[in-house]
């Protein structure tokens, strides 16, 4: 079943990373990005729905597995299937990684063998989002204790192999452009910029407005936060047929980010320091986004003062804390 944006707390489930990669043009951009390096090999009519929920039976229990996202990859216009592909999101490096993959590709030809005897291949592609590297094995034995196993016995254990892994982070800004098309570019772009520690400057790539709500969802379930929540109420009022750039909506987060800054800042500093403090932390926080804007947009100063309100009053100390950066 396809999976719609809905009205469900953003960012709060983990069906919520799921939504933009069930999308075919994007789930398609991701293959052609990562596999084919950007050339349009897989197209979105190539790609079917499937089950991604398998069961199996432990310790006396029924048990259940879900994949992040699978697609049947077909041909011709008859939809031969000739693979299923799936992809999971990590976020942080797992060790048990392999063995996981076998368990879902197993469940997948498990479930190709109940239906028919000629197998269709599986693939499943591992996309890290984190900053850390990933320190441990993509082979299943790389894992696996066997040091009391006998040395006989060692070379006919079956090892698996997670073969189809990419890292984000190991993309440059060239590679990512060149690569891909969809809504994907913009979320690989804030993890490339957020793990090299810097603020996200969003590319003028055009999107949907239901695109960048999902998007948005994504960003904020990935990093764990809920930094996109007010954007996300302000788009929803908008027609989700609209076609915008991550650029032109960035003041509107940014100015949220400001509010909720002032707003915390203001209720820590009445419990705990005081009012000088308070008007330096504002001054400075206020300082940093003018610059984010200023970055981001081609606002003049005045321009990203207005779109802040900033009193008159207020901005020669402003520009001069500009020109002090």
């Amino acid at each position: 079943m396809s999976k719609k944006h809905s009205n469900q707390p953003h960012g709060t489930n983990d069906l919520v990373e799921k939504i933009l990669l069930d999308k075919n043009e994007v789930f398609a951009d991701v293959l052609n990005g990562f596999i084919f390096n950007g050339q349009q090999v897989i197209k979105p009519k190539m790609l079917a729905n499937t089950n991604t929920l398998s069961y199996y039976k432990a310790n006396g229990k029924i048990h259940s597995q879900d994949r992040d996202v699978a697609k049947l990859l077909t041909i011709g216009k008859k939809k031969v299937v000739i693979s299923l592909v799936g992809i999971e999101n990590q976020t942080r490096p797992d060790k048990n990684m392999p063995a996981r993959v076998m368990n879902y590709d197993a469940a997948a030809y498990r479930y190709q063998l109940t239906k028919s005897k000629n197998l269709y291949p599986v693939l499943t592609l591992v996309v890290y989002y984190g900053k850390e590297a990933w320190n441990y094995s993509r082979n299943l034995l790389g894992s696996v204790n066997m040091k009391k196993l006998p040395e006989e016995m060692r070379p006919l254990i079956s090892d698996y192999e997670i073969k189809a892994f990419y890292r984000i982070s190991d993309l440059s800004a060239k590679e990512l452009d060149k690569r891909f098309k969809s809504a994907f570019f913009c979320l690989a772009e804030y993890f490339i910029q957020i793990n090299a520690g810097e603020e996200y400057h969003p590319s003028a790539k055009e999107l949907s407005v239901e695109d960048i709500m999902l998007l948005l969802d994504m960003m904020n379930a990935l990093s764990g936060t809920h930094a996109f929540d007010e954007l996300i109420k302000e788009l929803e009022k908008r027609d989700k047929n609209e076609v915008t750039t991550m650029t032109e909506v960035m003041p509107q987060f940014i100015q949220a980010k400001l509010d909720r800054a002032k707003k915390e800042t203001t209720e820590e500093v009445t419990k705990e320091v005081t009012k000088e403090v308070t008007k330096e932390t504002t001054e400075k926080v206020t300082k940093d986004y003018l610059l984010n804007i200023l970055n981001t947009t081609n606002l003049t100063p005045d321009g990203a003062m207005d779109l802040l309100g900033i009193p008159e009053a207020d901005r020669p100390m402003y520009k001069d804390l500009l020109k002090k950066k």
